[in-house]
């Protein structure tokens, strides 16, 4: 299963004159583009002879030093690690905690912050203190059973070994150079400790293999963890071959930035919080890497296409090669105003940070949109001073954080970008933004975003067409997220569709969760849950996509415009088979970050859970009522009905448009959010019948020209109804999508 090889001459040679050296130096940036590598890649190691080279070099540690001794700011950064290495030194190694308990985790951060502590200072207790954590772990560490060949400490998941693995390993590089630890203790940690805790996520035998079935050993965020653990292990130890499989194994990091980055630039997950996890978790082996000699960040793959794993499956269209940098490349473009950004499948919402990846992002790539991130969230100062790597990086100028950093055009391979709008094809996102330029300096203005592409594994959710709304500098309209794993809430929560701005039939969450309570619902190659695009316009701030795989013999569509400040959505449900006139209950469902204002509709209380599964139960009734079809009372030119909520001085209107001829009740009601303690209010727009289309304007209030009214006009010959928006400052004509 190895990726066939086509050598590439002088390999090693653009490899080596691509190579930043150690961290902190300023990078030549190359003229032109690195070359293509088809892999296997030929690399050759060039590992320090002494200890540290992994998280730091000595050089790195005297220029740490020298700016604590320049800079207020670098100083208390550098008393921050120390009184934090205090604290952890305070509480003597006593006892490990029990195979499978998570303290396991914070206390490998804990060596590796005051192992940092000892680099810094030179002090010897620093060391000593960590000797000591790693000789118990190394003493406990092969009497533990192996839990199906995946973990040794945990039971949870190879993924609780490896991102424990990470810290224990640069810790162990820390102190490995003192005059601490002995030669046998050196042999006693890298032998009974590290290699073994490697070999869990070490694939010998592809072909045989249990582990090799698990997708989790193929791509997820797990195995880039997996990747990592390996790597550091090998250059930790001097062992090529350990680091030779952490690049060109079968599911190598060669294969995971040709198959498992988007072309558009989002991880495969199609998360921005797992996305940002794989980040962390390559990050400190790619460092490590450049500090022993080879430059992965600039490494070019071909774009590796040829087959779908499983529920990875491809939707990839060019064939442009590809490299790490495009996960750098691709946040800001999904961020609204305040640079928070929907959150996707199980993600947070932000905001962006300029942290330390966008410091290594800016030194490895001279990134603009990584500096621009980093002087905008991490100013340096002694009284909120900035993490440890910022004693040893460059660090972005002014030229930097003046300069609006996303330009007109295309970004990643595949992404667009324009007029304030950004569509990734690949991932099946697009985000409508009222302010063009840079975005940010309005954070007032609106942005909404619909979702509509792969589900991408376990942590995507059936949530087709779902809509975030951002206005007024808050997500109106927000996606939740997760709730909390391994929890009855996200069973029965967020993996179901009534939690997110979509539509709902029956009562049954779309596929592939449909009636089942499950925490990690996925679709696959051969069923695919997946959306397609049918029109983007950034000049009209406008995009529409279908799916016909969410509910079998139905054809969801959703466009949604941006017209100003304000946002005209229409979501279209009918049968994909002619004749189709069974009648079913469709809902509309909006969750709102603001409590119920008002109504223009008669609505009267109501109370008890809107239905008894797929999250219904969790959904608790508030008030209720009903407007007629547009066949009925409702003529056009006519007010429509509207419903308003609001947010301290800030107010949402939701404009109804019964455009059908079926009646729709009009639900007010209390649902969940990601913290099960935590509710927001909700808005159900019910209706039966064979098929439907949902039209609502969401208006952020502004003060100085609300909307006084909205109705339709009469249909004209060969065009439907148009909607009219009317303010202070006049009408507008708005004309609907057609049939």
């Amino acid at each position: 299963m190895r990726l066939k090889s086509t050598l590439v001459p002088a390999v090693l040679g653009v490899l080596l004159s691509w190579s930043p050296g150690f961290a902190g130096q300023r990078i030549p940036v190359s003229a032109e583009e690195p070359a293509v590598v088809t892999p296997p890649l030929k690399f050759q190691l060039r590992i320090p002879a002494q200890h540290p080279y992994l998280a730091l070099t000595p050089a790195e540690i005297e220029k740490a030093k020298s700016r604590a001794a320049e800079f207020a700011w670098a100083k208390q950064s550098l008393a921050r690690c120390l009184s934090d290495a205090d604290r952890a030194v305070a509480r003597p190694w006593d006892k490990l905690p029990d195979k499978g308990a998570e303290t396991h985790r914070a206390l490998s951060s804990q060596l590796f912050r005051v192992a940092l502590a000892y680099a810094l200072s030179d002090q010897p207790r620093y060391a000593a203190w960590v000797r000591q954590g790693l000789l118990a772990y190394a003493e406990l560490y092969p009497r533990l059973p192996l839990v199906r060949q995946r973990s040794r400490l945990f039971t949870q998941s190879s993924l609780y070994e490896a991102t424990w693995l990470v810290p224990v390993v640069e810790a162990y590089d820390l102190i490995a150079g003192s005059d601490v630890l002995s030669a046998a203790e050196r042999r006693q940690i890298e032998n009974d400790l590290l290699r073994p805790a490697a070999a869990c996520f070490r694939i010998e035998d592809f072909q045989r293999d249990p582990r090799i079935r698990d997708l989790h050993f193929r791509c997820y965020n797990f195995q880039a963890w997996h990747l990592a653990a390996v790597g550091l292990v090998g250059l930790a130890v001097r062992d090529p071959q350990l680091v030779e499989y952490a690049v060109n194994s079968p599911y190598g990091y060669c294969h995971l930035v040709a198959h498992d980055i988007r072309e558009d630039g989002l991880f495969w997950e199609r998360s921005l919080g797992y996305h940002h996890f794989v980040l962390q978790a390559l990050t400190p082996w790619t460092e490590a890497m450049a500090r022993c000699g080879v430059d992965l960040y600039h490494l070019r793959v071909p774009n590796d296409r040829r087959r779908d794993e499983d529920a990875h499956y491809v939707t990839d269209s060019t064939e442009r090669p590809k490299s790490l940098k495009l996960l750098f490349d691709a946040p800001l473009y999904l961020a609204f105003p305040d640079l928070t950004y929907p959150a996707l499948g199980d993600s947070n919402r932000g905001p962006l940070d300029g942290d330390w990846l966008r410091l290594i992002g800016y030194n490895r790539y001279r990134d603009t949109a990584s500096g621009w991130l980093v002087r905008r969230s991490q100013p340096l100062s002694a009284t909120r001073p900035p993490p440890w790597q910022w004693l040893i990086y460059d660090l972005p100028d002014d030229s930097v954080a003046n300069v609006w950093p996303l330009g007109e055009g295309s970004f990643a391979n595949t992404g667009q970008y324009a007029h304030g709008c950004s569509l990734f094809p690949s991932s099946g996102v697009a985000v409508l933004r009222e302010a063009q330029g840079d975005f940010s300096a309005r954070p007032e203005s609106t942005a909404v975003s619909l979702s509509y592409g792969p589900y991408g594994g376990g942590h995507g959710h059936p949530d087709k067409l779902n809509i975030v709304l951002y206005a007024q500098g808050r997500q109106w309209l927000p996606d939740f997220g997760s709730m909390p794993y391994e929890t009855s809430w996200k069973a029965q929560w967020t993996a179901h569709t009534i939690s997110h701005n979509t539509l709902v039939v029956d009562e049954v969450s779309q596929s592939p969760a449909g009636t089942a309570d499950k925490q990690w619902p996925v679709d696959s190659a051969a069923q695919r849950v997946l959306g397609r695009l049918e029109d983007f316009d950034s000049m009209d701030k406008r995009v529409r996509a279908s799916c016909d795989s969410a509910y079998p013999g139905l054809r969801l569509t959703r466009q949604t415009r941006l017209v100003g400040h304000v946002v005209i959505d229409e979501l279209d449900v009918r049968p994909s088979r002619p004749g189709d006139q069974a009648q079913r209950q469709f809902d509309y469902v909006l969750h709102l970050d603001g409590h119920y204002s008002d109504s223009t509709s008669e609505l009267a209380t109501r109370s008890g859970p809107l239905g008894r599964r797929c999250g219904y139960q969790h959904v608790a009734q508030q008030r209720a009522g009903m407007i007629p079809g547009a066949g009925q009372a409702f003529q056009p030119d006519k007010n429509v009905p509207c419903i308003t909520f609001a947010a301290g001085q800030h107010r949402l209107a939701v404009w109804i448009v019964p455009l059908d001829h079926a009646p729709t009740e009009i639900i007010v009601a209390d649902g969940l959010t990601n913290k099960p303690e935590q509710k927001q209010p909700m808005l159900i727009l019910r209706r039966r019948a064979s098929q439907t289309r949902f039209v609502t304007v969401l208006e952020p209030v502004r003060a100085e020209e609300p909307l006084q009214n909205v109705h339709l006009t009469a249909p004209q010959a060969g065009s439907g109804p148009a909607l009219i928006l009317r303010s202070s400052k006049g009408a507008r004509e708005i004309a609907l999508s057609g049939d």
